[in-house]
């Protein structure tokens, strides 16, 4: 077959406007901002479960009764003990130290609470001590608490400790992003 004196040049302009949809943008001169998560950071010993005096309940999440007992989540931090024989006026026994809680359930006295990144067994009888049974792992997130999916969020900087933590701020230029 014979090639006509047109093909040529049609098939050079084909090949330039094929590679023109290669074209990246360059990076932007100013910068972009966007709604992501900064980190919180707390040391290592923050990973420790613990029952300690009761405090103030200032984020409650999921609320809990287990026999005179109710349970209130205070998110992210533990759970807060109440006795609750009188429902007209529970009294506080104690706060459950689970960094990064955010819900829990019981079976069989034993609480079952989410704790960075891992779902831990804890037996419990009339809360006077408590004591970690055992940890399964969720998730592969050696740096504490992992970051909310579909966010961008500040990097982590392992030297200023362990993720317990973290805040919604706005993010200029952000480095990372929590796919799950």
């Amino acid at each position: 077959m014979k090639e006509s004196y047109l093909q040529r040049p049609l098939i050079l302009a084909l090949a330039i406007c094929l590679t023109g949809c290669f074209y990246v943008d360059p990076p932007p001169s100013e910068p972009y901002i966007v709604e992501g998560y900064r980190p919180s950071y707390g040391a290592q010993s923050m990973k420790a479960i613990e029952l300690v005096a009761a405090r103030e309940l200032k984020n409650p999440g999921k609320i809990y009764k287990y026999k005179n007992f109710l349970l209130v989540c205070e998110i992210t931090q533990g759970i807060h003990v109440f006795d609750n024989a009188d429902v007209t006026s529970p009294k506080p026994v104690g706060f459950i130290q689970i960094v990064g809680n955010s819900d829990m359930a019981i079976k069989d006295d034993v609480l079952y609470a989410d704790h960075m990144g891992n779902l831990v067994a804890i037996t419990i009888d009339d809360f006077n001590s408590i004591n970690a049974k055992g940890t399964l792992p969720l998730q592969n997130w050696p740096s504490g608490l992992p970051p909310p999916a579909g966010f961008h969020f500040e990097c982590i900087d392992q030297s200023k400790g362990l993720v317990i933590g973290w805040k919604k701020v706005q993010i200029t230029n952000p480095a990372c992003y929590a796919t799950n």
